[in-house]
């Protein structure tokens, strides 16, 4: 028997029902959330994903066929509620209104067996998704997304932030929600205190801002006429942290990472034939 020498990539997280407002009577439904749009981008740049997330039951079959489709090993845990999103991309500034969240995922709701990945990406999408002391029992090179942390009422996600930094390898944030994250701060000074060894800024159609202990370097992108961009920042650090593992150093990880962003754009996701290897610099 061959052995499987894919890597191995865990996604902790809520999966979401993402309704997308589009000006017609009802809003388009669709499943969301790193663990979704991550998950499916490594399946197709041939890693082993495995998927700890939680669902309610009757939500099981229709948010999480796509994973399973791409043959991920989903542990769907139960919850009294579906994360839902209410989603309006049409205004200015893109408006996301929670609408409904998950129970905590804790550290004895991830499989032992589980807990040693090649990369690991947590994507809370609330501030209550993933309790901060998860990452202590994860082992491999570990990415995290703050936006579910920094957006909502109250301080929770913000509490728990300095127990996640602990534990993880690169931090992602949005351009949008850097302001949340650094107060008053200066981006050079969070990182130096954070401890945080690689950090992504992601600025939409203007690339990333990547930043190391070498300082800050700008990821260009080109633009992409149309396309659907939902979840481009999912699989922009998935990508990243696969390419990590892979062996790339940060830069090239991030314009790797951009490439495919790019594909998913063009095509909703990432194509089955896409091959990071092959879109090399």
């Amino acid at each position: 028997m061959t052995a499987d020498t894919r890597k191995c990539a865990l996604f902790v997280g809520a999966v979401s029902r993402d309704l997308l407002v589009s000006g017609e009577s009802e809003p388009d439904s669709r499943p969301g959330g790193g663990v979704h749009h991550g998950g499916l981008a490594l399946a197709r740049l041939d890693a082993r994903v495995r998927v700890v997330t939680r669902v309610r039951r009757d939500d099981v079959e229709t948010l999480l066929a796509a994973l399973r489709s791409e043959q991920a090993d989903v542990l769907a845990l139960p919850s009294h509620a579906t994360t839902t999103y209410r989603n309006d991309y049409h205004a200015a500034v893109d408006r996301h209104e929670l609408k409904a969240a998950s129970d905590p995922i804790g550290p004895d709701d991830i499989p032992s067996a589980w807990r040693d990945a090649d990369l690991i990406q947590i994507s809370p999408l609330h501030q209550r998704d993933v309790a901060p002391e998860t990452a202590a029992v994860l082992h491999g090179f570990k990415g995290l997304d703050v936006q579910g942390l920094l957006r909502g009422t109250g301080r929770e996600g913000h509490r728990a932030l300095p127990v996640f930094l602990a534990h993880i390898d690169v931090l992602q944030v949005s351009e949008s929600d850097l302001p949340t994250l650094l107060e008053d701060e200066s981006l050079g000074d969070f990182v130096q205190r954070s401890g945080v060894s690689e950090m992504l800024v992601t600025r939409g159609a203007r690339g990333a801002t990547l930043v190391t202990s070498r300082g800050p370097s700008e990821i260009p992108t080109r633009p992409v006429e149309g396309g659907y961009p939902v979840g481009a920042g999912d699989v922009f650090l998935a990508a990243y942290l696969l390419s990590r593992v892979r062996g790339y150093e940060p830069h090239e990880a991030a314009q790797l990472a951009t490439r495919v962003c790019i594909a998913k754009i063009q095509q909703s996701t990432v194509p089955r034939d896409f091959r990071l290897q092959e879109n090399d610099a």
